[in-house]
């Protein structure tokens, strides 16, 4: 069975993810942490979810399942944000029934890697900017 033209299109999309976040993690391992939510979120997330988080990044179009718009959160909660909840997915290393498949990346390894592997503090402190972010944003 030969892969379609969209298939390899998608397959160019997470080779390229892939190198991005590679090249992104390797920079950063001599950098300082960044621990802005906002630029945290347009830096790791808004390829897939858009620079403002709505779900309508670059790549969004050429995955299989489109990402969710990250300000109805709340809204799709009766109104209430459930930062637990959020700061699981986005951490991704404790597998959650009914998130769906691994598709989006494991940002709590990608965060620990880019520390030197061995800053879990520093992986808690992003992945709290980051759910502080997705909070502040959040349309009622």
């Amino acid at each position: 069975m030969t892969p379609t033209p969209v298939i390899h299109k998608l397959l160019g999309c997470a080779a390229a993810i892939a190198l991005a976040a590679t090249a992104s993690i390797a920079s950063q391992a001599t950098e300082p942490q960044h621990t802005d939510g906002g630029t945290l979120l347009r830096t790791y997330c808004g390829s897939c979810h858009g620079a403002g988080g709505k779900g309508d990044g670059p790549l969004a179009k050429e995955l299989r399942v489109r990402p969710p718009d990250l300000t109805q959160i709340a809204k799709q909660n009766g109104g209430s944000f459930p930062a637990d909840k959020v700061r699981q997915i986005i951490d991704g290393r404790t597998p959650l029934v009914g998130h769906g498949g691994g598709d989006m990346p494991v940002w709590g390894e990608a965060f620990k890697l880019s520390s030197g592997g061995e800053e879990e503090a520093t992986v808690k402190i992003r992945i709290e900017a980051l759910v502080d972010y997705i909070k502040s944003v959040q349309e009622q």
